[in-house]
């Protein structure tokens, strides 16, 4: 009986890759994604530019990934600490409690430069950040269950349906930090999003039907 061998070229191939993405990786935490070149990432990976593109179809094909990456990383924390509340949490409670993590996320963890970085990669186009902006990351989801919870006790009230309703929430926190970078360190991102979001909320508490 033949026995296969793991492909040792393959397993080199995937370290190579953990490697260039682990140098790029440190070169984007201490500066912008423009400053960063693809002669520095090889340079700290200690691999050929040859090499570089065998991985990845470009800069942008790398910083796409380490977004995606990111994001994802972020996301757990936020789905983990809406797990960590208690039973019988308010819907109202469960979204407020999230908004807080998410401000202190961003404002604490990710800070006011990365999101400049951010917010000027998505406004040049040059890089996929549908990891970011789209409507089929995990925090969108997470406002739209809590939101589902609300409306099914009967804690919210509403005609909109339930995508419209989560997106429009979901726009509510982008333009608060938006509003925070633009206005940074003059905006208490924390402060003004739990203000933004209990007026929405109230918004759809009050509609009490009969």
């Amino acid at each position: 009986m033949d026995i296969k061998k793991p492909n040792g070229k393959k397993k080199q191939g995937a370290e190579t890759r953990k490697k260039i993405y682990e140098s790029a990786r440190q070169l984007f935490g201490q500066c912008d994604f423009d400053d960063v070149s693809v002669d520095a990432i090889v340079e700290e990976a200690g691999v050929s530019k040859g090499t570089f593109y065998v991985h990845f179809e470009s800069k942008d094909a790398l910083i796409a990934s380490f977004l995606s990456d990111y994001v994802s990383s972020v996301d757990a924390d936020y789905k983990a600490h809406l797990n960590s509340l208690p039973s019988g949490t308010t819907a109202s409670d469960m979204l407020l409690s999230l908004i807080e993590k998410i401000a202190d996320v961003l404002t604490g963890t990710i800070g006011y430069n990365r999101m400049r970085i951010v917010y000027k990669v998505q406004l040049t186009g040059a890089v996929n950040m549908d990891a970011v902006k789209g409507y089929n990351r995990e925090l969108y989801k997470m406002f739209a269950d809590v939101l589902g919870q609300g409306i099914e006790r009967r804690e919210f009230h509403t005609t909109f349906p339930l995508d419209t309703l989560t997106k429009h929430f979901v726009m509510a926190i982008r333009g608060l930090s938006y509003e925070w970078s633009i206005r940074y360190p003059d905006f208490d991102l924390k402060e003004e999003a739990i203000t933004h979001f209990e007026m929405l909320l109230d918004g759809i508490k009050g509609n009490t039907a009969g």
